[in-house]
């Protein structure tokens, strides 16, 4: 499977992306880029964020003739954007879905950041796969203020109240470093995420800065393989002509154990 933040067409200025030439910002380039590299993935199992209407129906057209069933759930308040989850129906079949929003005001308004559930099931045994994008908090946020924290309680709390499941897996951009409170919390709650094993990986290179923020986390009978990304380093150019979002994706491999 594979976690992939796009990056919404929405959030792009230009000076974030200085050594990007503009045509590959371009969204008359940038979205069939998108569908052809989601297609060049081959998962099974395929998380998007940061998906716009018209990304998520280019990405839907290029993995349709190729078997996928996709669906897409967006932010609230008017955002522009949400996640969409592809999967394979010759491997899974979908036996529920949820939107969720998040609850996460701490006495305010929420942020309308969403998880998207999907329940699969796959030779008679039942996977629970959340995606979902955390909100990003400042350097030195408190960990009961931090948004992503609130945020990632919840998912846990959505995913476990899902039932009886084989496998549970919880991805996504998590805005977030191996070393945060939340990754803690996703540790503590008896999860893990499949690319520990691979030294000093980067996904994303904001702020030039090489950095871990995306995440595949895996509980229950699953086992997992990590396919290692590619690496990065501070100056990086993301998006190119080969990566046409700011994010890598990133893939592994999951078995379920008997």
């Amino acid at each position: 499977m594979a976690t992939w933040n796009i990056l919404a067409t929405s959030y792009i200025r230009r000076e974030f992306y200085p050594q990007t030439p503009p045509e590959f910002l371009d969204p008359a380039w940038r979205v069939p880029a998108l569908a052809r590299r989601a297609a060049e993935l081959a998962a099974d199992i395929l998380c998007l964020q940061e998906v716009e209407a018209d990304a998520f129906a280019a990405i839907r057209d290029a993995l349709g003739p190729e078997g996928y069933e996709g669906l897409y759930a967006r932010k609230a308040h008017r955002r522009p954007d949400g996640c969409a989850t592809f999967f394979r129906t010759a491997r899974f079949t979908l036996t529920g879905e949820r939107r969720i929003v998040y609850a996460d005001g701490n006495g305010g308004r929420d942020s309308g950041h969403i998880a998207q559930l999907l329940l699969l099931e796959h030779d008679g045994r039942r996977l629970g796969i959340l995606n979902t994008h955390l909100k990003w908090d400042q350097p030195g946020t408190n960990r009961e203020d931090q948004w992503s924290y609130r945020q990632i309680l919840l998912a846990l709390s959505a995913l476990n109240q899902a039932g009886p499941l084989d496998g549970r897996v919880l991805c996504g951009d998590f805005n977030v470093t191996p070393e945060s409170g939340v990754i803690k919390a996703l540790r503590a709650a008896g999860m893990d995420y499949a690319h520990r094993s691979c030294p000093g990986i980067a996904t994303c290179n904001s702020n030039r800065q090489a950095k871990l923020i995306d995440y595949v986390f895996f509980s229950g009978a699953l086992r997992a393989t990590p396919i290692c990304p590619p690496p990065i380093g501070n100056d990086t150019v993301l998006p190119s002509p080969d990566e046409p979002s700011d994010h890598l994706p990133l893939l592994t491999e999951l078995e379920l154990a008997r």
